[in-house]
């Protein structure tokens, strides 16, 4: 149904679009401008006059003449403008409906305010206005008391936590509502285009929920009509809705109405709930009947405080006007995500001597499997979103090793999130994500792992295992402290010799497990086994033995051999999780075959020298050095290296592997494409400047890279890894496994 006609003359609107910032050009955004400029053709176009649009811009030059055109008069969006329209101008304006529309880019900041960021901002200058104050100042004196019968808000701007590194410098954003709300009956109807902690794309110089929020309005406000907002949005999440499903995008708009056209009840907007099946509503009325216990033979207050608790976290206002019944307040929760689990914690903090029963609890596992609330969750989300997406690596990395492997996307911090809160629950032990957390907060470093830790024991201390949380982060800062202090011969290894033998590339193989001088023989296959099945059986082996990103994996081979793409080798091939050897484990390659025992000090003295070096310290053997006496004397000349890196074409790899090995080399990086494509100031930006003994781990990193991008350079480079103290073990007798 549409509404009565509306007097569009009778509209004011406020149009923000920051494109162009004061920092490096990454800072820059191209798509704001354009979005304005359609937003203000669709108000005009609904007969809102152009002296009542206020269109206030940082365009990027090429946009600057499209925006003249479309308002010539347009104004700087700098922060005194800013202030200026929205502090003293609104005052004075006649209206009945007013419209805000903002466009650039937002953050979380310290304390998880969500600033829009003005043009002054500079990289390491963060300025922005305060979103939420943005909406208190539209019940405040700024606005005309008597006039302005409605507001609606509309925000297209990330929301997403920043970097580590950089959270620290963001300013306080701008209160731009320092008065009290005079007005706080004001309907207002704010759309937002992503949750806490998310991203608001782009496509083709577009913002994707502008662009969705336009397609919409059009069709409401057909002929003329009054837009129906609530079809509007609904309209919109379904848009959001089928990307998700045929793209897994994750950006989900929100929306906070507040006493829109005052008697119609706020309603939870958003593709309609499925029905409730016999079980689950079983369950349901189980958590109303004890929910209806704890709070006594007269609930209105208790509900009320629990209702104040709820709108805390939940971006809507309750489901009625006045106290919600039990009832309305276990429905208000299973409208949200981690809702239930929110109602369960306000329940508890109201009567702390009550808890809630096991029933409860089973009922609200069966009826929404998310045992975060919706606080935890957005700060979990913010924090992951602070570590680069090779921090997220690495908590990946700490969920394989403690759980085993399981698809985990670190590219994406709020799917990382849910993807970590659904990893299985072990009943009443403490939550694989907090384990997970714990883990690799003892491995790392920084504030951010400073404050997983205190996110993990508030988390605890809510689920009642504050003991069993710190017993767990006393285990992993025992693992990591022998981790750190561990020298070579306490680190672990997985040792395999691989005998070209037989036809095709079938090969017999031996396989040991080394920790220091302890070594365990757990393989010998004598008969030559086709690729496919070596693969499985290795596969196995690191499967129970190894420790995923931890355990390095030595592949002992014949000179002929050196160029074995075995890190490439797929562990669980065929299944979903299938991914490669060298991105679960930092792989490297041995060769004994060319080393003479009379030119053993060589070896060893150029290996001492590994520690203390970085990948900076590797001598660079240009293309044209490649045969075996031209190697050898370029090394000669650089005897304090403690390796070498080259980018050979394959026809002459072989001469400089027999060179290297021959004159004691223990570290050599190659790019192993035929005719290579890396110089030399690619492949040492690939390597970095950690120190050269994290080289191995380096490399794994860069392969996990590659494997999620077939361009990555790092899926070509490979190591010869050569450690003199570390030998091949004997041959396995017959009677080894």
């Amino acid at each position: 149904m549409t509404r009565a006609p509306h007097d569009w003359r009778r509209t004011h609107a406020v149009i923000v679009a920051v494109e162009r910032y004061n920092g490096s050009d990454d800072l820059n955004l191209d798509g704001p401008v354009h979005d304005a400029v359609e937003m203000r053709k669709w108000l005009t176009g609904r007969g809102v006059p152009a002296e009542n649009i206020q269109l206030l811009a940082s365009p990027l030059e090429h946009n600057r003449a499209a925006l003249e055109a479309a308002h010539p008069h347009y104004r700087p969006a700098e922060r005194a403008d800013v202030r200026r329209v929205f502090q003293d101008e609104l005052r004075a304006i006649d209206a009945d409906w007013l419209w805000v529309y903002w466009a650039g880019h937002g953050v979380q900041t310290q304390g998880g305010r969500w600033s829009l960021l003005y043009p002054e901002t500079r990289d390491t200058d963060l300025q922005g206005a305060d979103a939420d104050s943005l909406i208190d100042l539209m019940r405040t004196e700024h606005l005309p008391w008597d006039g302005v019968d409605r507001v609606t808000v509309i925000i297209d701007a990330c929301r997403q936590a920043l970097p580590a590194g950089v959270h620290e410098l963001a300013d306080t954003p701008d209160l731009l509502a320092r008065t009290a709300q005079i007005r706080p009956e004001r309907p207002v109807y704010w759309m937002r285009a992503c949750q806490a902690g998310a991203v608001a794309k782009q496509r083709q110089g577009t913002g994707q929920f502008t662009s969705a929020l336009l397609r919409q309005l059009r069709a409401a406000a057909a002929g003329g009509a009054e837009p129906d907002l609530d079809r509007v949005w609904q309209g919109v999440v379904e848009e959001f809705a089928r990307a998700r499903d045929a793209d897994g995008g994750r950006q989900r708009p929100t929306v906070y109405v507040s006493d829109w056209n005052q008697d119609v009840r706020p309603v939870r907007l958003g593709p309609p709930a499925p029905p409730l099946d016999p079980e689950k509503l079983r369950f349901r009325e189980t958590l109303v009947l004890e929910a209806s216990g704890l709070l006594g033979p007269d609930p209105a207050g208790p509900a009320a405080r629990v209702a104040a608790r709820l709108r805390m976290e939940f971006t809507e206002a309750p489901p009625a006007r006045g106290t919600p019944s039990v009832e309305e307040l276990v429905d208000w929760a299973l409208a949200h995500e981690h809702g239930i689990a929110t109602l369960l914690h306000a329940l508890d903090e109201l009567t702390p001597d009550r808890r809630i029963g096991a029933r409860a609890r089973e009922a609200c596992r069966r009826l929404q499997p998310q045992w975060l609330t919706c606080a935890e969750h957005t700060e979990l989300v913010a924090l992951l979103a602070r570590l680069d997406e090779r921090g997220r690596e690495d908590v990946v990395a700490a969920a394989h090793q403690q759980f085993g492997p399981t698809a985990l996307p670190a590219h994406d911090p709020a799917a990382l999130a849910d993807a970590l809160e659904e990893l299985v629950p072990r009943p009443h032990q403490l939550p694989q994500l907090l384990s997970v957390v714990e883990h690799f907060a003892a491995f790392a470093e920084g504030a951010v792992a400073t404050e997983l830790r205190t996110w993990a024991q508030a988390c605890a201390v809510r689920l009642g295992m504050k003991e069993v949380l710190l017993d767990h982060r006393a285990r992993a800062a025992d693992r990591a402290e022998r981790a750190r202090t561990a020298g070579p011969a306490e680190s672990r290894s997985i040792q395999i010799r691989l005998h070209p033998s037989g036809p095709g590339q079938r090969r017999a193989y031996e396989v040991w497990s080394r920790r220091g001088a302890e070594v365990d023989a757990l393989a010998k296959v004598d008969t030559p086994a086709a690729p496919e099945e070596m693969r499985r059986g290795i596969d196995a082996l690191l499967a129970a033995h190894a420790r995923a990103t931890e355990t390095v994996v030595e592949f002992f081979v014949p000179s002929t051999d050196l160029e074995l793409d075995v890190h490439c080798w797929p562990l669980d091939a065929g299944k979903p999780q299938e991914r490669s050897l060298g991105t679960d484990f930092p792989v490297v390659v041995r060769c004994a075959e060319l080393r003479q025992p009379e030119r053993r000090h060589l070896w060893e003295r150029r290996w001492s020298r590994v520690s203390g070096a970085t990948p900076g310290d590797l001598h660079w053997l240009p293309g044209h050095t490649h045969s075996f006496a031209q190697v050898r004397a370029a090394m000669e000349r650089q005897e304090t290296a403690p390796g070498a890196m080259t980018a050979s074409p394959a026809r002459t790899r072989s001469e400089i592997f027999t060179a290297c090995l021959f004159d004691g080399v223990p570290v050599l990086v190659w790019d192993t494409g035929a005719e290579p494509s890396l110089d030399e100031r690619q492949l040492r930006t690939l390597l970095g400047s950690e120190p050269l003994e994290h080289l191995p781990q380096r490399l794994r990193k860069l392969r996990l890279e590659g494997d999620a991008d077939d361009g990555h350079p790092g899926r070509r480079v490979a190591l010869l890894w050569d450690d003199p103290h570390r030998p091949l073990p004997e041959p396995l007798d017959l009677s080894a496994p």
